[in-house]
């Protein structure tokens, strides 16, 4: 569905969605408990009913209503141990296009000994599996790529592992949420350098609140005459997740930064609730970027307001926080000066190449911008407007929008629903907001 939208700033007040990444390591921690677990929730999105029915598939069923997750766990024994699925019975899990689901399941379907058949949409067939392919293989797992599915099968066991920090930061996170619950201790070295640590602190902090988390420490090595930092986790065995029978995921910053960007665009300015100042998620500096970009900001505990101020150019590291750069290219796009994003490699390797897409997506609205390597350079001054090319990702739709807010003509989006797959509210949350 394309959409026009038309130009000029918007104000109001939005409510944070629950927080996506959050959800889906909730989902799976409660499959692994002893108790029936009621998530609550605002709004919903493709990628977590994916979750929320490849768990089902596995033998934990999941009841979505409009305002919550209802799961039962896995069978155990009286022993409190997990019961296998029979390996003669192939279980088919819908992965969609979530890269967190089909990376959680092949390693949740390896410790219930499942004979699993993922199915993988649109670009997620391109997303990178390895090195995490190989070492479940080497850890008692068989894992075949055909066409757009993946098929595993077998055991996973315990032991020493060794992932890159590079790649995935899913991959780490797939481990601590499995590996606990396998019989038998484990360690995880994951080496330097570590992209996206954030999520991996979300999967700890999750599994603190589940009584599961691992002992963590870092360990130095030598890379030519620098030291490099590994993260070394120690899993211990054996347990059983205890999540609070009724709780709630926090708010999604991922989602919340269109809005704060909109807000930063906004003479009136922009209210958003429902978000945590504890969170670990790492797309809360969302709102120290703005700050230093100079956005009026304020935060308490129950509400973030920002206003628009003149805007400066910055350079930004993006290596941790690849999902803020869609909206905050747009933000550049209206500051003085040049704003270079470093670190950006890791957008390559999303639902599109979407460090390409974000430069597409400027140059579709009038704006300055070119990419060398892994920088992403955009000039400040204005923003035309005009018809851009979404390629079906999420984060380029909502950017648009962001967009749209300081562009000096409409701007029309190729394809508006995309958005689904994060916040399938985010339209109307957008035409709630007063022009």
């Amino acid at each position: 569905m394309s959409f026009t939208i038309q130009p000029g700033p918007r104000s109001g007040l939005f409510r944070a969605p629950s927080s996506k990444s959050q959800l889906h390591r909730l989902l799976i921690l409660a499959a692994l408990g002893r108790e029936t677990i009621r998530i609550q929730k605002i709004d919903a999105s493709a990628d977590v009913t994916a979750t929320a029915r490849c768990l089902t598939a596995l033998g934990a069923p999941v009841r979505e209503d409009a305002d919550s997750f209802t799961v039962t766990p896995f069978p155990r024994d009286a022993a409190g141990r997990l019961l296998p699925v029979s390996s003669e019975e192939l279980k088919v899990l819908p992965c969609g296009e979530s890269g967190a689901t089909l990376r959680f399941m092949m390693a949740l379907a390896g410790l219930r000994g499942a004979n699993a058949c993922l199915l993988r949409e649109g670009r997620l067939t391109a997303r990178p599996l390895a090195p995490f392919d190989a070492a479940l293989r080497a850890h008692g797992m068989n894992v075949e790529e055909r066409g757009a599915n993946v098929y595993v099968s077998g055991t996973l066991r315990p032991g020493i592992w060794l992932l890159p920090g590079n790649v995935s930061s899913q991959f780490t996170s797939a481990l601590l949420l499995t590996l606990p619950f396998a019989q038998g201790d484990s360690v995880l070295r994951v080496q330097a350098p570590v992209e996206s640590s954030s999520y991996v602190d979300m999967t700890e902090q999750v599994l603190e609140l589940a009584g599961a988390a691992p002992d963590k420490a870092q360990l130095a090595h030598k890379t030519g005459d620098a030291l490099a930092w590994d993260d070394l986790f120690w899993i211990f065995g054996g347990k059983q997740a205890s999540l609070p029978r009724e709780l709630a995921a926090e708010g999604d910053f991922s989602a919340a930064a269109v809005f704060l960007c909109i807000g930063a665009l906004s003479p009136q300015g922009l209210a958003v609730t429902g978000l945590s100042p504890k969170s670990r998620q790492g797309d809360m500096a969302i709102l120290d970027i703005l700050q230093n970009m100079g956005a009026d900001i304020g935060a308490s505990p129950e509400v973030v307001a920002v206003r628009h101020a003149p805007l400066k150019a910055m350079t930004l590291d993006v290596s941790q926080t690849p999902d803020l750069v869609p909206p905050l290219a747009v933000l550049a796009a209206t500051a003085m000066g040049d704003t270079q994003f470093t670190g950006a490699g890791r957008l390559r390797l999303k639902e599109s190449d979407r460090l390409e897409g974000t430069l597409d997506l400027l140059h579709d609205l009038g704006v300055q911008a070119r990419v060398r390597d892994d920088v992403l350079q955009v000039h400040g001054g204005t923003i035309r407007g005009g018809s851009v090319r979404t390629r079906g990702d999420h984060r380029l739709a909502m950017a648009a929008a962001v967009a749209a807010c300081a562009a000096q003509t409409p701007v029309t989006i190729d394809d508006a629903d995309c958005v689904g797959k994060s916040f399938a509210g985010f339209w109307n949350a957008f035409g709630q907001l007063q022009r």
